[in-house]
């Protein structure tokens, strides 16, 4: 009794084994079925099929490899594209040349206002009442300030003497004539702004010197760069005037609206000191001229032997001194 009793429970037990075993292998078939999609045999792509699973950690996590074919292949937007670069606009010759001849000029007026004293021979030829005066060459001492001028003629009428210091004399100047008139003739004193002073020169001697001449220049220049039509400008290398190198500065207007008076300018600027030492100026021709070039011929100016390091003590320009006629 005891014995069969032992073997029905051996069975049950057996049979219980075999059910879980049967449902287990279900299982696993069934998790096996809903994790691969079906796939014919003879499909080519059933070998390379991967599950939702792989293909959505691809898209969203893609490796460093992934990333730079994906940046290669993007397309620029257009807001990302540098603009296209915009071609300068053509540099006008005669602008850049003025600009230039300012630049220098500028120069030159900055190293004179280290200069208290210096002396030079001023050589000129103007026309004065519509008559070409004869060149004349006079030695010039000139200090700044105050400003005080002495000059003597070398040519004309050699030996004349002139004497000009701001705030001095009731602001005259004092000539004294050469030659035979002079020891006839008191001292003159005469207003450097009255007739009789502008008979003999277009400007006044309170004009006198490089610094006047050279900001003159310099302002002209600067007007020449703000007109409608700026004028043609040439700026030439390879020039001398008294043997030093200068630079050639070409001036030519195209009408007389843009510069009743003058036609064309010529000057020569000193390389090393940066200021003008030769000015020639010519005024628009008429109907009568015969040599338009001599004819209209408005002024010519030459500044040599310059002497910066020249000391010169304040007796040069007192009317005391025993090398002057003032008396």
């Amino acid at each position: 009794m005891m014995r069969d009793l032992q073997r029905s429970k051996k069975r049950s037990s057996d049979r219980l084994r075999n059910v879980a075993a049967t449902m287990l292998t279900g299982g696993v078939f069934a998790c096996m079925y809903y994790s691969f999609d079906s796939a014919i045999a003879d499909d080519p792509l059933a070998t390379t099929r991967l599950s939702k699973l792989e293909v959505q950690s691809i898209i969203e996590t893609p490796n460093r490899s992934d990333m730079t074919v994906l940046e290669t292949q993007k397309v620029p937007n257009p807001h990302d594209q540098l603009a296209e670069p915009v071609e300068a606009a053509p540099v006008n010759p005669d602008l850049a040349a003025l600009q230039q001849t300012v630049d220098i000029l500028q120069k030159g007026v900055a190293r004179l206002e280290h200069v208290s004293k210096y002396s030079f021979v001023f050589n000129r030829q103007e026309r004065i009442d519509g008559e070409l005066r004869d060149e004349q060459q006079i030695a010039v001492k000139l200090r700044h300030a105050p400003f005080s001028v002495y000059m003597k003629w070398m040519t004309g009428d050699k030996g004349r003497e002139l004497l000009y210091t701001d705030n001095e004399n009731e602001g005259r100047m004092l000539v004294k004539l050469g030659g035979l008139k002079g020891r006839f003739v008191p001292t003159l004193k005469l207003d450097p702004h009255g007739d009789r002073a502008k008979a003999e020169s277009q400007h006044p001697v309170t004009q006198a010197g490089l610094k006047t001449m050279a900001n003159e220049l310099l302002k002209n220049r600067l007007q020449d760069m703000e007109l409608a039509n700026v004028p043609k400008c040439v700026i030439e290398e390879g020039h001398t005037f008294n043997d030093r190198p200068c630079l050639k500065v070409y001036l030519e207007y195209d009408s007389q609206e843009s510069s009743p008076l003058f036609r064309k300018t010529i000057t020569l600027i000193d390389k090393e000191l940066s200021l003008p030492v030769y000015s020639r100026t010519y005024t628009w021709p008429n109907e009568n001229m015969v040599d338009i070039e001599q004819e209209s011929l408005f002024s010519c100016y030459q500044f040599s032997d310059i002497q910066f390091e020249t000391e010169l003590a304040d007796a040069t320009w007192n009317t005391e001194n025993p090398d002057y006629r003032f008396r």
